[in-house]
Formats: C-alpha cells, sequence, structure tokens
C-alpha cells in the first residue's frame, strides 16, 4: 500500500489488481470486482515511436461496509507512467507529478486535515500502487492510469501492444485506438486476429477502431491488442516537435536515428579468444520457479557451448547470492565434464530470503580480470542500498542480465536498463531466451562490437539546449532505435549533429529539426 492514513485503524482494506498480477497482501482477502474497463490508445504516425494509453477502470463495492482499496497496476516493460486520476464526487481529478519526499510531506498534512488524498507510487519494478478510499457500501470508485509505451520495431513495421486485461465479468468494455497524421500507403493493420478488435475507418488520414461490449468473460490468456504500423522509410531518421505549453517560445523535440554498422566491423572476431565470465545467480524467494530457472540453465549451456566450439577459451566464475553473497566457486571448462558438475551446482541452488542486489558492486575487485557479467536475475532489490550509482564500478565490463520469469512478474526495468545501458550489455528476456536459434543470435549480440553515442553539436545559432541522453552511453548490440529529447526555439529550425563512436571510429550525421508548424497546434 503507497501510505495508510493512521486516524482509523478499523477499515479493511482489501486488493484490486490491474494485469496480470496474483500476489498482493493477504492471501485471505478477495480483490474488489472491476465492473468497467475503458482503454484509449492514441498515437502520431509522424513519430509511431511512442504510444500513449489511458486506462480508466471501475470498481464496485459489493460489501455492505465501507472499505479501503489497494489497486496495483502492472505497467508493460518499456512504459512510463505519465498520468493518474481518481474519481472525486464522480469526477476524475487528476494527480500532480512531484518529488518523493513532498509527496510524502503533502500527503501528511492531508491526512492530518482530515482529508483521503490519493497517492500512487512505484512499488517495485513496473508495478505501481495506490490506495482508494473510501470505497462506500454498494458503491464504485473510479481509477485512471495514463502510460506512454515505446512501439516495437520488427520487419519495417512498428507494432502496438495494448494489454486488455482483466479477470472478472465486466459490465461494460470500451477499447478506443486512434493512428492521427497516417497516409494511404501506411494506414493501420492489426497483427492477429482478435477478440477485442474492429476495423480501422478512416477520416481524412485519423484512423479509429472502436470496441463497446457488454457482459465480457475474461480469458485465461494474456490478453492483448496488437497492430501495426508500416515504416515508410526504414533507416532514416524521424523526428517530432511539439510547442511547450508553458512557454510557447520554445518547444520540445525527439529525434530517432541509429548509426550502421560497417560491413568488416559487423561481428568482434573470437578466434583464439579468452573470456573471463562471472556469473551472478540470484537465488532469492522472486525467483522460486524451477522451471524458469531450468530454462536459464539450458539457456547457458547453450551459449557455452557455442563458444566452445568456436575455440574460445573460457574462464567461468559463479557467485550465488540472496540477502548476502555466498563465496566465488570456480570452474574449469577443460574439464571434460565441467557441465554435470556446473549444472549440479545450479540446480541445486535453494531459493529463500531477500534481495540485496548492491552488495555485487563489491565484486569488481574481489574477482579480477572479468571480461563479461552474465546476470540471472528480475533485478528487484528488497534490501540494501538503491541507488544505481553504486554498480559504476561493475558497469565497466559488460552486463548481460538473463530473466525467464513470464512478462507479467515483476521485473525492475528501470534498473535493467541502468545496468545494459552504462556497461554496453544488454537484457535477455523470456522471449529471447525461449526463441528457435536463440543461443546463435545471443552470442552474436554479445560479440558484436559496441557503438556508443558521444555527443550532439548544434550546427547553426539556434538555442539547442536540455538534450537527453545528457552523457555518452553505450547503445545496446540489438537495439532498434536511439532517441535524443531536447529543447529549442519554437520560431527557428535547429541543424544539429549527432556523433557516435563505432569499432574506436567517430561517426557524424548532420540532421536538421524543422521549426514548429503553426496549423499543428
Amino acid at each position: 500500500m503507497a501510505l495508510r492514513s493512521n486516524y482509523d485503524n478499523s477499515r479493511t482494506s482489501f486488493p484490486l489488481y490491474f494485469g496480470r498480477q496474483t500476489k498482493f497482501g493477504d492471501a485471505a482477502s478477495t480483490p474488489l470486482n472491476m465492473i468497467k474497463l475503458k482503454v484509449e490508445q492514441q498515437v502520431n504516425a509522424s513519430f509511431p515511436l511512442i504510444h500513449q494509453v489511458a486506462t480508466t477502470m471501475t470498481f464496485k463495492n459489493y460489501h455492505n461496509r465501507v472499505l479501503e482499496g489497494a489497486l496495483e497496476f502492472t505497467l508493460p516493460a518499456t512504459a512510463t507512467i505519465c498520468g493518474f486520476g481518481l474519481d472525486v464526487d464522480g469526477v476524475i481529478v487528476d494527480g500532480v507529478v512531484v518529488e518523493k519526499e513532498k509527496a510524502r510531506v503533502t500527503f501528511e498534512k492531508e491526512v492530518r486535515k482530515g482529508v483521503d488524498p490519493g497517492l500512487v507510487e512505484m512499488v517495485k519494478g513496473n508495478i505501481f500502487r495506490t490506495r482508494v478510499y473510501p470505497m462506500p457500501p454498494g458503491g464504485i470508485r473510479i481509477v485512471r492510469v495514463i502510460y506512454q509505451d515505446q512501439a516495437q520495431i520488427k520487419n519495417d513495421c512498428f507494432l502496438f501492444h495494448i494489454p486488455i486485461d482483466f479477470n472478472t465479468i465486466l459490465e461494460n468494455l470500451d477499447i478506443s485506438l486512434v493512428c492521427t497524421h497516417t497516409s494511404n500507403d501506411g494506414q493501420p493493420k492489426f497483427v492477429s486476429n482478435g477478440k477485442f478488435q474492429q476495423p480501422f475507418v478512416n477520416s481524412n488520414g485519423r484512423y479509429c477502431s472502436e470496441i463497446h461490449q457488454a457482459n465480457v468473460k475474461p480469458m485465461k490468456d494474456e490478453q492483448r491488442i496488437t497492430y501495426k504500423l508500416k515504416n515508410l522509410t526504414p533507416g532514416q531518421p524521424i523526428h517530432s516537435v511539439e510547442i511547450d505549453p508553458d512557454d510557447r517560445s520554445q518547444a520540445y523535440f525527439a529525434l530517432s536515428y541509429m548509426p550502421p554498422l560497417s560491413q568488416s566491423s559487423s561481428r568482434v572476431p573470437n578466434n583464439q579468444k579468452t573470456m573471463s565470465i562471472c556469473i551472478l545467480w540470484d537465488a532469492s524467494l522472486s525467483r522460486a520457479n524451477l522451471e524458469n530457472r531450468n530454462h536459464e540453465i539450458q539457456m547457458l549451456k547453450k551459449i557455452l557451448n557455442t563458444w566452445e566450439s568456436n575455440g574460445i577459451n573460457i574462464n567461468l566464475t559463479v557467485v550465488v547470492f540472496r540477502n548476502e553473497l555466498e563465496e566465488p566457486r570456480s570452474f574449469n571448462l577443460q574439464v571434460q565434464d565441467y557441465w554435470s558438475k556446473l549444472n549440479q551446482f545450479l540446480t541445486n541452488v535453494s531459493y529463500d530470503g531477500a534481495t540485496n542486489l548492491f552488495q555485487l558492486a563489491t565484486l569488481s575487485t574481489t574477482i579480477p580480470n572479468v571480461t563479461h557479467y552474465f546476470l540471472f536475475s528480475d533485478c528487484l532489490s528488497t534490501i540494501g542500498n538503491d541507488e544505481p550509482a553504486f554498480f559504476n564500478n561493475l558497469t565497466t565490463k559488460p552486463i548481460w542480465i538473463f530473466n525467464a520469469n513470464a512478462t507479467h512478474d515483476p521485473t525492475n526495468f528501470s534498473l535493467i536498463d541502468y545496468l545494459t545501458n552504462l556497461s554496453g550489455g544488454g537484457y535477455i528476456s523470456r522471449e529471447k531466451i525461449m526463441a528457435q536459434n536463440n543461443a546463435i543470435d545471443i552470442v552474436q549480440w554479445i560479440d558484436r562490437p559496441q557503438t556508443r553515442y558521444f555527443n550532439t553539436n548544434t550546427i547553426n545559432d539556434t538555442d539547442v539546449h536540455d538534450i537527453y541522453p545528457s552523457h555518452s552511453i553505450i547503445l545496446a548490440p540489438n537495439a532498434e532505435r536511439f532517441i535524443l529529447v531536447g529543447k529549442m526555439s519554437s520560431s527557428a529550425t535547429a541543424n544539429i549533429a549527432v556523433n557516435f563512436i563505432t569499432s574506436n571510429q567517430l561517426y557524424r550525421k548532420e540532421l536538421t529539426i524543422n521549426k514548429v508548424d503553426p496549423k499543428s497546434d
């Protein structure tokens, strides 16, 4: 629960869910029913890398007493929450994003006034939680969550995945999909036949698909809608500019571009190379699913076999950790039956206790000469320091994170992105672990030369500032896009140069960001 006021301890708190989350608080509690679900998705086809989803949930209290609800909302892996609203007297009131400590102070002030404010907090990984009070007997409460998610790029198309998750019979289900600024050659199309979809209707380049159903039963499988837009200019930069509503002389811009890799350096030669791999194995209770762990073990075996067949010498160290680190174990891959020993060791690991990821930062000095870290974890740290900068000594070498947990299980994607972006590693999700020919693809990602974003220069006199990333970062080996954002004058076109380093060579791309079109406002 986000925060609970102290002046009324007689309340009964019941869980509310959105997403495929199944564990929350007291297992004996019965979730309050979601009776209505409204999902509104929209994307601007001129910059289709980001789309926005607003999910409005209506819950009903069938009990004969006032209840307090606690809503858990599971975001997609690549999503960022940008709006939250809670109904007050039947009207949804939007929340304001503030600093964490300021939010707590404001919350406590309102509680002392006898007011029940709403507070949404990120509790772990991609899960947000808020309290909903009061839930009147026989009454309803409405919660709205707005988030922005990244499109998936595949086969020269942008894919948009919209979760439609519920586990009770809905009185009403309303879905709206809107795609604006679409050309005749790039109309949206559904990827597969699904239960919740209607054909898109075109109105002057604005495509809409609406679904309105009553008495809708939940499905056993994961429920989502997926549609695609064709990328009409693959490999070319795209950008979007919008006026700052608080200062119309300024504008925000977003730019997407990926530098090409030279043909001669598409892969680092590994022949006669020695690799020192340190396996960091998370044995905390959240990873107790042995079937998922077996998938990870088999993937590790395939990767090691692939490198061995290429004549690569591998030094292997394994560190098991929970709330404390176990002593490192070394395995000699030159010994014929090394795998049976390694497999037995990993298979017999017991899973219990809390997770302290931040103790791993000390390994850079205790285990020298590491070339790669393989971290098997969901990156949910339950104890210890929560400042990612503590990992900076560890990120001097690539960190590859493996996680075979299901997509709806809690995962700390923000920490995963921090570690992989800073170190030049990557994230191996369940989808990649389970894919065909997966080991070959993963080995190629690991062996591929690193491409680093270096900096951005302004060519003309336009004031371009607040650029993010604000520092040099390594692009993921399998990155689909590199996005640069910042601010500029709304009345002038900006000419910039984005600099990358690939295989120790500077690659410079000059780009033009057009001024704001007043007709689009």
